[in-house]
């Protein structure tokens, strides 16, 4: 199923760098969200990294690719969290600023256990965006692969041109439109974004017709994310709706972060349009079956048996 990376003697060894937004995600499970003026006991409780590009890197590093951050901390206990917990799983932190001057970002997160749903709080009120002259220019000269969030606006427009003058592919993942994204979009390769993005951005709600919209332009591919019902990819002048895995969905927090990273992975291995998202799905179907957005990222072999047994 799973075929072997093509030789590639200029892909710089498939260095996938990540440059965006970290936090500490606190996570619990109710029975239902709160509301006003109430208290609620957690039926289960979870500390993790979070952020949408390093719980990416954290999936392709788990699958085995390799990955550095970039990103900024504060020089707190919180800090050095995210930095032991990216370290574990394989992931090169040393490009990172951690800030005496700043607080790490924290997300306080709700997770439904009925089916999973989530609510998040995201408090960044203590630190800044990281800005160019913060970058790794060196090691953003060296990836073959660069995955940016958007969040960080002015980073993330330099990091993408240092990373394509490099030959590098550029890979967007954003949730909703960032103040700067016509700046953005030319340089990036791979568009792979939620619908609520592609609805927002394209002003039609129906995927299908969302990605056409989108494929107009530039774009090697798009992929627009659609939760339980999967994804739908154009690429090579085919549309392609691939459905999500069906599984007992106990926390979607990071679904979306995990199926990113498994689509850099797929992209890594040389792969068809259509192989990578069905991975890319299953990867991140996997992920949901555990509290957090890292806990349940599997490895290559487990996606491998867990594909073949629905097929």
């Amino acid at each position: 199923m799973v075929q072997t990376a093509r030789p590639n003697s200029s892909n710089h060894n498939l260095l996938t760098v990540g440059v965006g937004l970290c936090a500490l995600d606190y996570s619990c499970r109710v029975k239902r969200f709160p509301g006003r003026d109430e208290k609620h006991d957690a039926l289960a409780g979870s500390i993790q990294g979070g952020g949408p590009v390093p719980t990416a890197l954290c999936t392709l590093s788990r699958l085995g690719g390799r990955a550095a951050f970039i990103g900024k901390c504060g020089a707190d206990n919180e800090g050095e969290l995210v930095r032991q917990e990216l370290e574990s799983f394989g992931v090169n932190t040393k490009a990172m600023i951690f800030d005496l001057q700043y607080v790490t970002p924290k997300a306080f997160i709700w997770v439904d256990v009925n089916d999973g749903a989530r609510s998040v709080v995201l408090d960044r009120t203590n630190i800044t965006d990281l800005q160019p002259e913060e970058l790794d220019n060196t090691l953003l000269g060296k990836c073959r692969y660069l995955l940016i969030d958007g969040r960080e606006g002015s980073a993330a427009l330099a990091a993408a041109q240092i990373a394509r003058d490099a030959g590098a592919e550029v890979i967007l993942d954003a949730g909703s439109p960032r103040k700067n994204i016509e700046e953005l979009l030319p340089w990036v390769d791979h568009l792979v974004v939620s619908k609520p993005f592609a609805d927002n951005y394209t002003g039609l709600t129906e995927p299908i017709e969302a990605v056409k919209k989108l494929s107009q332009r530039h774009f090697k591919s798009v992929i627009v994310t659609i939760g339980k019902e999967g994804a739908i990819y154009s690429a090579n002048g085919e549309i392609f709706h691939q459905p999500a895995f069906d599984v007992k969905a106990v926390d979607t927090t990071g679904a979306g972060d995990v199926f990113h990273g498994a689509f850099i992975f797929g992209l890594s291995q040389g792969w068809e349009f259509r192989q990578i998202t069905k991975f890319a799905c299953a990867v991140s179907a996997m992920k949901c079956r555990s509290l957090g957005g890292r806990a349940g990222i599997p490895t290559l072999a487990e996606t491998e048996k867990f594909i073949k047994q629905t097929e």
